[in-house]
């Protein structure tokens, strides 16, 4: 009988999560900005953009943190798996029942870890957006689909101490 694995969540790669938050500042400059026009145009001044780029600074230093300490990509359960904060990957969650096999790719160069349904859709994990070891990641999910797909039941009719005529009759 196999031991239940432990849920495990792989965070976002730090490179990655810097990325978004430089997105994130980006933002808040145009939105500062706008503000900024607002502000003139409106006869108020410089307090819409104050307000715009206090209230945008706290956020974003929020936003930064769970990013970067909080924030999960990759949750695998017993049940199956989800995605997250990842774009163009297909499938963002499944439950390993319905998960067929998982293969290594490396399309343009990136490596990659292809969970392909039954159905025929498939999940396409960038190894290089997740903060762990490749190796490790797929050992995970190895892990679990074999748990999934393999049961402890003896199939009826089965040997029962392995040797041929002991099942039932």
């Amino acid at each position: 009988m196999t031991d239940a694995v432990p849920d495990t969540s792989y965070p976002l790669a730090r490179a990655l999560g810097a990325r978004l938050v430089g997105r994130s500042l980006v933002t808040l400059a145009i939105l500062v900005a706008l503000a900024t026009l607002v502000g003139a145009v409106a006869g108020a001044g410089w307090v819409p953009a104050g307000v715009v780029a206090v209230v945008g600074v706290v956020l974003v230093a929020a936003w930064a943190w769970w990013l970067l300490t909080r924030a999960r990509a990759l949750s695998l359960t017993t049940e199956g798996y989800a995605v997250r904060l990842l774009t163009g990957v297909g499938v963002t969650a499944a439950p390993w029942s319905r998960v067929g096999e998982a293969t290594a790719a490396s399309p343009g160069g990136e490596r990659c870890l292809v969970l392909t349904l039954t159905d025929g859709r498939t999940t396409r994990l960038p190894m290089s957006a997740l903060d762990a070891d490749a190796d490790v990641v797929a050992s995970d999910v190895l892990q679990r689909l074999r748990d999934a797909h393999t049961t402890d039941d003896p199939t009826p009719g089965d040997p029962v101490d392995g040797t041929p005529g002991d099942g039932p009759t």
